[in-house]
């Protein structure tokens, strides 16, 4: 038997390493191990006010902090029966599209995309593909700009809050972001082309999709959850999939009715590609995807066609914002009035870039929480990441060391797992 360890997964967001058992040809087992400690974000929270749990919650990840703190303050939204304004929906959503569109370039360009032109980070292309590093760059500063243009900063927002926003950006900010995202499109479109162009790995391996599902719309923020053909309502989404814990792994294993489900880019675009914007559709329409698509590595292309979609999208919302003012959060006194004596239970399911992101709240009649729960997209895709790699393994045995250690990496990052299971892995070991 041989033994394949990767004791060090480098540049994901945490602690992890890949264990793989091979008998002949025949992968018997494939683990990711993550070694992060316990963070115990769920404990933190509990005895908090339910006002205080979206800037804690946002510290779960840097890059999707935008994600945590919007679906922590929806959640006790809905705990407390407090319906915001659209045009705070509005805001929400462009806010929220900022985070993602300086993820999915993050991904793309600092992680991808090194992979597919053979070099060992993006910094290292500067001077063979300058157009391409500085599309990078633009890129990402796109997005951090308009989360600190709502959100007050790039990362860890402090304008959000409970009902709305303590301000909102002015008249000549909105200009100026809409003149950026204009200029920006032409870099996201280039984007999906670039990565269209590249050739995947002729591999497939049929599982259900999670996805936010909403009639007319490519969802994000509001929507049911779908898995698979199962429509679950959010309240329900913890009762209804099956948290596992694991000997080999601090990260909770996550299935739904004793089966595996996939969630991202991938999953979004088979769920709900007709409701892409008109841009993006072209992309897709010009890309060699096949719906349904069950190949992985394909997330990468859709990841590339969602990015046109954030930037044309977020152009739409903020044009449609009727009245700024209406985005302001309402006097915390009247917030107050919606606690009573009792409990109040509350959840929300956000599409983070990742994947679908949930998060529960039980808060008392003083307002503090009692118990959370919080299952994050990374969580949904570790069955299928670790089914992958043993189904797809086969086909490389044989092949070079390092070229099956590549192909590997590239499997396991093309799910992008928090932040990506990043450049090149560390301590690999043949036994």
């Amino acid at each position: 038997m041989t033994s394949i360890k990767i004791d060090h997964l480098a540049k994901i967001y945490g602690h992890a390493g890949l264990e793989l058992k091979i008998r002949g040809k025949r992968v018997e087992r494939a683990r990711v191990n993550i070694t992060e400690s316990s963070r115990l974000f769920e404990n933190m929270v509990s005895g908090k006010r339910f006002d205080e749990a979206r800037r804690l919650t946002s510290r779960i990840c840097g890059i999707c902090a935008a994600s945590h703190n919007l679906t922590s303050i929806m959640a006790a939204e809905d705990a407390l029966g407090i319906d915001p304004p659209e045009d705070v929906r509005r805001m929400r959503e462009a806010l929220i599209l900022g985070g993602w569109i300086q993820s999915h370039a993050l991904h793309l360009y600092f992680l991808a995309l090194p992979d597919y032109l053979g070099y060992g980070g993006t910094l290292e292309m500067a001077d063979d593909r300058p157009n391409d590093v500085d599309r990078a760059f633009r890129l990402k500063k796109l997005g951090n700009d308009i989360l600190a243009a709502i959100g007050g900063r790039p990362t860890h927002l402090i304008t959000t809050q409970i009902g709305g926003f303590t301000r909102v950006p002015g008249k000549d900010a909105v200009s100026v972001m809409l003149k950026s995202l204009k200029k920006g499109l032409k870099d996201a479109i280039t984007t999906a082309g670039l990565f269209s162009s590249f050739d995947q790995p002729e591999y497939e391996r049929e599982k259900p999709f999670g996805a936010l599902a909403k009639k007319g719309a490519y969802p994000i923020l509001t929507g049911t959850p779908v898995i698979g053909h199962h429509y679950v309502d959010s309240r329900d989404f913890a009762k209804k999939t099956i948290t596992e814990d694991k000997n080999y792994s601090t990260s909770k294993f996550v299935s739904f009715n004793g089966e595996e489900f996939m969630v991202g880019p991938l999953a979004r675009l088979n769920t709900s590609h007709r409701y892409l914007s008109p841009e993006a559709k072209a992309c897709f329409r010009r890309s060699d995807l096949t719906l349904p698509d069950h190949n992985p590595f394909n997330a990468n292309v859709a990841r590339a066609i969602e990015l046109v979609h954030c930037v044309e999208k977020c152009i739409e919302v903020l044009e449609s914002i009727r009245s700024r003012g209406n985005c302001i959060a309402p006097d915390p006194r009247s917030v107050a009035k919606a606690l009573k004596r009792g409990m109040h239970h509350g959840a929300a399911v956000t599409e983070a870039p990742r994947g679908m992101l949930y998060h529960e709240y039980d808060i008392n009649g003083k307002g503090f929480i009692t118990r959370s729960n919080i299952i994050t997209p990374t969580s949904q895709n570790l069955y299928p990441i670790e089914r992958d790699v043993k189904a797809f393994l086969p086909s490389m045995l044989g092949k070079p060391k390092q070229e099956l250690i590549l192909e590997i990496e590239k499997l396991i990052r093309s799910y992008d797992p928090c932040i990506s299971c990043a450049t090149h892995f560390l301590d690999v070991r043949f036994v």
